[in-house]
């Protein structure tokens, strides 16, 4: 071997030496403390798993309902002081397990972050949880104090361990008289088992980390929830007020047929009164007395009869435009009465309460249905006037055959008397006549009084209907509203 590489390997051999003797800094000493390793590690995973409490907290609610807004300020700021804090205690963990001193500094850090976090599970806390408490139940500050007590118990069980070992250390380093300590004056004054149980509690610590940031996490995505179902209960009002909307439009529609329809009045009675009115072949003006009253049936079934069917398509007319007012006012009747179960199941779910999830999943699409069962309750109401209208064109059109009877056979009751004037042009044949002309005008004002008549109380049974399924309506929220109240306290129950 040349001279050059006995000196190399002279000079390795002391570097490795000296690398070697060099005392490892734990807990505010030079000293490879036993169970550091242990403790910083686990103190870094902590702080991994606190730093997970911010993680996707901050959702967008757009609901615009202000409570999400007041729980979620609360359980955000509770989120932030619990990471600040926590991180600050599992940081002062990290440090002191590799600190090199001294031992009232490397100590010290640890012992101001333990006391604020002290301080904020005990009192740091408590306007955020009154707060929820106020607007919620206690569910999630119950939840969030068991979970802090798990923690704050093992800090101060932490917290008195360290003081013990701060006192052995401070032994240690007076026998050793310096802040490298040999071996055996450290395994003197401080025991493995005292190390051991420092190791153990910050594992304990970490333990209770992910109870709390579960707590949080989750209240917060029923806030999201909670913001999304009221999102979808409005669509599913909307949707209500559409299909409501197009039951009346359908409704209007089947009004506006029938006034079309009324044409058929004409089509019944025209060809009859043409084929009867035909006094070509007749003489009338050997019986004046006769003619006059043929003059005035002409009125009765031309002018009279075109009046009485523009006064009842103007009855259609009137009730058509009238059907949509029915619906007038319903947004602001959902708002008001209609609400009441969206905002109880909302309180169940964002109070994160045992049966919270449960709950929420039974009653959303049912609370969703009671919408939709209005909606079909005034479709029926529809259907009904829809029924009704039918009949009464059928009354209609049966008046108007009752119309023929007066005219079927004038022709030939005209053409004889024209072949008798001496006795037909009297007084007393033109009462009957016009008798018969007059009962002809009475059946006329008949058939407008019917449809007028009718299409009033028809759209009072609308209205009536209608109003009649909104509180049913009610009636169903009301009787929901405990149910709920049942489940959040209860959950499944037979």
């Amino acid at each position: 071997m040349s001279t050059f590489s006995v000196a190399l390997v002279l000079v390795l051999c002391t570097i490795q030496h000296l690398v070697v003797a060099i005392p490892r800094p734990d807990f505010g000493v030079y000293a490879p403390v036993y169970g550091s390793g242990d403790v910083s590690t686990n103190a870094k995973e902590s702080g991994a798993l606190i730093a997970k409490v911010n993680i996707s907290l901050d959702v967008q609610l757009v609901s615009g309902y202000p409570l999400l807004e007041i729980i979620k300020t609360q359980l955000i700021a509770i989120a932030d002081n619990f990471t600040q804090s926590a991180l600050a205690v599992s940081n002062s963990i990290d440090t002191l397990a590799l600190s090199n001193g001294t031992l009232d500094s490397a100590f010290g850090q640890f012992n101001n972050a333990s006391g604020e976090f002290f301080y904020l599970i005990t009192q740091g806390l408590t306007g955020y949880l009154n707060e929820l408490d106020t607007k919620l139940d206690k569910s999630i500050s119950t939840m969030l104090d068991d979970g802090l007590q798990e923690v704050n118990s093992e800090l101060i069980r932490l917290a008195v361990l360290m003081d013990s070992l701060k006192a052995k250390l401070k032994l240690a380093v007076k026998a050793a008289a310096s802040n490298e300590i040999p071996k055996a004056v450290l395994r003197q004054y401080v025991p493995t088992n005292l190390t051991n149980q420092i190791s153990k509690s910050v594992i304990t610590l970490k333990a209770g980390i992910p109870l709390v940031t579960y707590i949080i996490a989750n209240s917060i995505e029923n806030l999201k929830t909670a913001d999304d179902y009221i999102i979808a209960s409005g669509s599913a009002a909307s949707q209500t007020f559409d299909d409501v909307s197009k039951g009346l439009e359908n409704l209007e529609t089947e009004v506006q047929q029938y006034s079309d329809d009324t044409s058929e009045i004409t089509a019944i009675i025209d060809p009859v009164y043409k084929t009867n009115f035909n006094f070509s072949g007749v003489n009338l003006s050997s019986i004046p007395l006769i003619q006059n009253q043929m003059n005035e049936y002409t009125v009765t079934y031309t002018t009279d009869l075109n009046s009485t069917i523009a006064d009842i398509k103007q009855y259609y007319e009137t009730y058509k435009q009238a059907i949509p007012l029915v619906s007038d006012g319903l947004g602001a009747f959902y708002s008001t009465n209609a609400c009441g179960h969206l905002v109880r199941l909302v309180k169940v779910l964002i109070s994160n309460g045992p049966y919270a999830d449960y709950c929420y999943n039974k009653y959303s699409p049912r609370s969703f249905a009671l919408f939709d069962q209005q909606s079909r309750e005034v479709s029926r109401c529809v259907d009904q006037e829809i029924t009704r209208l039918l009949k009464l064109q059928q009354v209609l059109l049966a008046m108007a055959k009752t119309l023929l009877f007066d005219i079927e056979d004038v022709l030939a009751q005209i053409t004889l008397c024209s072949r008798s004037p001496l006795v037909c042009n009297t007084n007393e044949v033109e009462t009957l006549f016009n008798n018969v002309n007059i009962v002809a005008r009475r059946h006329q004002n008949t058939m407008r009084n019917i449809v007028k008549y009718e299409t009033v109380a028809g759209l009072n049974r609308l209205s009536a209907c209608f109003s009649t399924s909104k509180y049913m309506l009610v009636i169903a929220i009301n009787n929901m509203i405990p149910e709920m109240d049942q489940c959040a306290k209860m959950g499944p129950y037979v």
